[in-house]
């Protein structure tokens, strides 16, 4: 079985993603400000590989998170792939620890140091027969804030690119020009950057199968389909298009079954 075959990975990936998309960064903003490398990420966060604790740790660090509902999910991902349950030191090693990695860290002194603080700060025990996670108090708000960032695209450069890759979905950046929450409980919504100059439409609580379209007068539709159950767990984003307005996006949601909901701003 694979990694992103475990319904608890992808759980897991969906919270990441949605962290991410939250935080505004780019996988190379995201590289900059932890020990892991962009392909890393990209690695974790499309479900091929199960991302280390310590990199659930330094996404939650970057986006200003309390970690705790995480490294539960974390906790019950790696347990269900290595088939151990409350391994101690001398079990086998979690998945995606990378000695690889572990190497490249060891040049990177200033996060080695910055790592093993934050780590210090933050103790987890696993209370017998329950699993529950007790984590330790330590407040979040990190005073090393990450700095402002610009996004990776504007105008042209950004049609037809991923919003999450690009930084434009960067949460203070971004008005939501229409939203509509269907009966089965599917949310869409138009999303506009005007720093990027890009609308794109982001959905929730899809069912396997759904397809979301973006449409624009003079532009080609941008499509996403919920493919694999990740997708139905967390949010997901049709590419961009280039707009200096979001006035006259269209959105429409197809199902396997042929039902089709649009809406406009």
């Amino acid at each position: 079985m694979t990694v992103s075959g475990l319904p608890e990975v992808r759980r897991l990936v969906a919270e990441l993603r949605s962290l991410r998309e939250a935080s505004g960064l780019s996988l190379s903003e995201l590289a900059a400000r932890t020990p892991y490398s962009r392909s890393s990420w990209a690695r974790y966060l499309k479900g091929e590989q199960l991302a280390p604790r310590d990199a659930v740790l330094a996404l939650c660090q970057v986006a200003q998170q309390r970690p705790d509902r995480l490294l539960a999910l974390w906790e019950l991902a790696d347990t269900t792939w290595s088939g151990r349950v409350g391994s101690g030191p001398d079990g086998p090693p979690p998945v995606g620890s990378e000695p690889a990695e572990a190497e490249q860290r060891t040049v990177r002194h200033g996060y080695r140091r910055r790592w093993s603080a934050v780590l210090a700060g933050v103790g987890v025990v696993v209370a017998a027969g329950t699993g529950a996670l007790l984590v330790s108090e330590r407040p979040w708000d990190d005073t090393a804030r990450p700095p402002a960032f610009s996004p990776g695209c504007s105008g042209l450069d950004c049609d037809g690119r991923d919003p999450l890759e690009m930084g434009c979905g960067v949460q203070h950046l971004v008005t939501s020009s229409a939203v509509r929450t269907f009966a089965d409980g599917r949310r869409v919504e138009i999303r506009y950057n005007e720093t990027c100059r890009a609308v794109w439409a982001r959905a929730l609580r899809l069912r396997l199968g759904d397809q979301v379209e973006l449409t624009r007068p003079g532009t080609r539709p941008k499509i996403v389909r919920a493919t694999d159950e990740a997708h139905t767990l967390g949010y997901l984003s049709t590419p961009m298009t280039m707009a200096d307005r979001p006035d006259g996006a269209r959105v429409c949601v197809a199902s396997i079954t042929d039902e089709r909901f649009c809406f406009s701003p």
